[in-house]
């Protein structure tokens, strides 16, 4: 064999090792890059992100591309190799072609490059990002052909056409959440912080709302003393005010404009009237969606809203605060006596008031209660599971938890004790 001609070929092989290291590298970067940084970049003005983000789009075309690439340069360099092995070696020359390409490729032209890829996929998907962008067009006639034959199989294969559904969503964010609590990038707080945001959009109002039985109103037939009086003992910033019954709410009041105008009637002389301060009534649909009732209160500068039935009927009071609770967890001010909600025992129970809210339940001790049913109470999730009022004392056992009944009033559960059922570990802080 010639000289030159050996290094020539040698230099060949080479040249597409090279190539094949970077159709290899390129796949892994491309598939592992973080969409999220990839669009951080490209809101920062970073060109090659973009080219990125436009080719993960079409990601059938993407991945014909880099295999048909792969595959053209891994053949002409092992058809080289033989060529070069059996001049050099007769038959023999091809075992050690094969064993000599099979190691070359698996080190240089798939473990290593990959393996870097994979530790720095965003840097090296923009960094090969313009030339892909050439070869896809170069590329083009040949990657349509396959793209034309593997749909037919899938085709055939009765697996569907081409999905049009995007590839990045809110399981993708939940997904990132998750991992930024695993890696420490996230605290536990903020974890339930970020999930409770997602989860406004399927939250209604009716979940979130303070039931009727709960309301702090006041009565219009009362004396402006006792009004007075009512005010002053309320830790609430607005007031329903009722008239006739505690169900017919004929507006609010906020109590800021209430002292104002109480202290002006004093000093002039005048009679106060509570109407004069009221403001309209707010209704919100008990089915209200909550982040679109969030929206909904700052577009109508509203603070507080009469949570509704179909019937027209008053089912408790929706406020602003209510909404940022579910995402920041109970906000306590100055003036709020602070009891403690639940109660953790040294055997690894706790003890709930019957009117805890499931969802809280489960964020709190990091339980799986079932909060997409009827009840949104562990009180209500009870009697739901009974179908009855359970007695003091009684045990019920809940998708692995035992509860017991320790106190009621009349026909509601005052409180109960929870606890993992032996054989079931709940997680807990």
């Amino acid at each position: 064999m010639d000289v030159s001609s050996f290094y020539t070929q040698l230099i060949g092989i080479g040249a597409l090792m090279v190539g094949s290291a970077f159709f290899s590298s390129s796949e892994t970067a491309l598939m592992a890059s973080s969409k999220p940084k990839l669009h951080t970049y490209e809101k920062q003005g970073k060109k090659a992100a973009k080219r990125v983000a436009h080719m993960l789009e079409d990601p059938e075309t993407l991945l014909a591309t880099l295999l048909l690439g792969n595959n053209l340069v891994n053949i002409a360099a092992s058809a080289l190799a033989t060529k070069v092995m059996l001049d050099m070696f007769g038959a023999a020359g091809l075992a050690y072609a094969t064993l000599g390409m099979t190691f070359l490729v698996l080190i240089f032209a798939e473990v290593l490059p990959k393996t870097l890829a994979a530790r720095y996929p965003e840097a090296m998907a923009m960094f090969y990002s313009l030339p892909l962008v050439i070869l896809i067009k170069v590329l083009n006639p040949f990657t349509k052909l396959i793209s034309i034959i593997t749909r037919a199989m899938i085709f055939a294969m009765g697996l569907g056409g081409r999905s049009h559904e995007p590839n990045f969503g809110e399981d993708d964010v939940r997904g990132a959440i998750g991992l930024g609590l695993h890696h420490g990038v996230l605290e536990k707080s903020e974890r339930r912080m970020l999930d409770s945001i997602l989860e406004l959009d399927i939250l209604t109002v009716e979940e979130v709302m303070t039931h009727r039985s709960q309301i702090n109103s006041l009565d219009i037939s009362l004396p402006n003393e006792k009004l007075f009086d009512m005010v002053s003992l309320s830790t609430h910033s607005r007031l329903p005010v009722w008239e006739d019954n505690p169900d017919n709410i004929i507006g609010i009041i906020h109590v800021k404009d209430f002292y104002r105008a109480y202290k002006e009637c004093q000093q002039s002389k005048q009679k106060f009237d509570i109407r004069n301060i009221m403001q309209a009534p707010y209704f919100v649909p008990e089915q209200a969606i909550v982040s679109d009732q969030l929206l909904e209160f700052r577009r109508q500068r509203k603070h507080m809203g009469l949570v509704i039935d179909e019937y027209g009927d008053i089912m408790g009071v929706i406020t602003l605060e209510d909404i940022l609770e579910e995402i920041v967890g109970e906000i306590e001010d100055e003036h709020d006596e602070i009891r403690p909600t639940f109660i953790r025992q040294k055997d690894g129970s706790v003890i709930l008031p019957g009117s805890f809210p499931l969802r809280d339940a489960n964020r709190e001790f990091d339980w799986h209660l079932p909060d997409d049913e009827e009840s949104v109470t562990v009180g209500g999730l009870l009697i739901e599971n009974a179908e009855r009022i359970p007695e003091v004392g009684e045990k019920l056992y809940i998708e692995g938890y035992v509860f017991e009944v320790m106190a009621k009033r009349r026909k509601a559960i005052t409180r109960v004790k929870v606890s993992p059922r032996k054989g079931h570990v709940a997680d807990d802080e």
